[in-house]
């Protein structure tokens, strides 16, 4: 695939995921201002990670029997005919049923152009275009949300114009045309468990992504108010995390076809064992700022540079079949961290968040640091 063309996919890729972080925020306070209990609003939301993780044991078979883009194509057709149906009805059991079909959209979504994009970029420059389509993914969770500032959050029209922008994140894909560089239906077939122990340190440094972000999002407001901080401080901590996320993806990136991935990789994970202990030490000083950064941009490219060595290692239907796989360790250390650290944080204290994260990461980069010491070194085609 060209530059012109995978920008193309990159540009779809952006839009489709948009709307998904668009509809979260704005389902959620659709069904509270039903007069939906935070109990139940809190259970549906939970819903779209129950149809993703469902759906992506499955991905693999799909794209290998219809390909990378007719997969990623069905994906955005079911999310528009989803959007229809969140803009046509309130029933709280027909919202429920379509949002965790919207998670399984989004898992063939994900998972499939990950796959694209990793398969059809060549090695040289791995580093720096996938640290893009990071990059760019990362700042549709932002622009999703940003969207209803302007929307707002009632009525069919939200719902409509997520259902207009995946249609138009649908034309982009099928302007890119196929992925003519990635074969994918060979009939070789690897295991779970063989992808899984033939690049352990990836799927760590992933699944360890999953846990702090998710950990981070939910739970590093809290720290900050617990420990005196202002509510409009509390927030700039999420918006310096995400921002320096988000640029993480691209510098480490960049690093990555410059020097040892698998090095970087480690060093990454050194970060985000010494950010979070050094949190309660500098906290409120001025440094916090510098060291929330250094945390942000730490946590992004050690995802990216997973991703990374997953495209570098594996080719063709094993691609598809490690990208889903890193979608389910991500998505489950996202859905496992929160309530963990929220326990430590209710018998500790605010402290209880950086030392939780910090002890985690150190378990993390001590096993992903002997997995790669014992790691055959090979590439594993289809």
């Amino acid at each position: 695939m060209n530059r012109a063309r995978l920008f193309i996919a990159i540009a779809g890729a952006f839009l489709s995921a948009a709307s998904f972080w668009m509809s979260l925020p704005l389902i959620a306070v659709s069904l509270r201002r039903d007069g939906v209990s935070d109990l139940w609003v809190g259970l549906i939301s939970g819903l779209p990670w129950v149809g993703l993780l469902t759906v992506l044991p499955l991905v693999p078979r799909l794209i290998r029997r219809i390909g990378l883009q007719r997969t990623v194509l069905s994906g955005m057709l079911i999310s528009i005919l989803v959007f229809v149906g969140f803009a046509s009805t309130r029933s709280v059991v027909i919202w429920s049923v379509l949002f965790c079909i919207q998670g399984a959209t989004l898992g063939l979504r994900w998972a499939a152009m990950d796959t694209w994009i990793n398969g059809a970029v060549p090695d040289h420059a791995r580093g720096r275009l996938v640290g893009l389509y990071e990059l760019v993914a990362s700042g549709s969770i932002a622009a999703g949300p940003a969207c209803l500032v302007f929307l707002g959050n009632s009525g069919s029209l939200p719902f409509i114009f997520c259902a207009a922008i995946v249609t138009l994140a649908s034309v982009l894909l099928l302007i890119a045309g196929r992925e003519t560089a990635i074969k994918v239906r060979a009939k070789i077939q690897l295991s779970v468990w063989r992808i899984l122990s033939l690049e352990r340190a990836a799927f760590v440094a992933i699944a360890l992504v999953g846990v702090t972000e998710a950990c981070n999002l939910s739970l590093l407001p809290l720290f900050a108010l617990g420990s005196g901080a202002s509510a409009s401080a509390a927030s700039m901590y999420l918006v310096i995390m995400q921002g320096a996320g988000a640029a993480g993806a691209f510098l480490f990136g960049f690093l990555a076809d410059k020097f040892n991935r698998p090095a970087i990789l480690l060093g990454t994970g050194f970060i985000t064992i010494a950010a979070p202990l050094a949190l309660p030490l500098l906290y409120p000083s001025l440094f916090l700022w510098p060291l929330l950064l250094a945390w942000g941009l730490a946590i992004g490219g050690m995802f990216t540079l997973g991703m990374i060595v997953l495209g570098a290692r594996f080719k063709g239907n094993a691609l598809a079949s490690a990208v889903a796989l890193s979608v389910a360790v991500y998505t489950i250390g996202g859905i496992l961290g929160p309530p963990a650290m929220g326990a430590l944080m209710a018998r500790f204290g605010a402290f209880g968040l950086p030392y939780g994260l910090a002890a985690i990461a150190l378990l993390s980069v001590a096993s992903a640091a002997c997995f790669e010491v014992l790691r055959p070194h090979m590439v594993i085609a289809p």
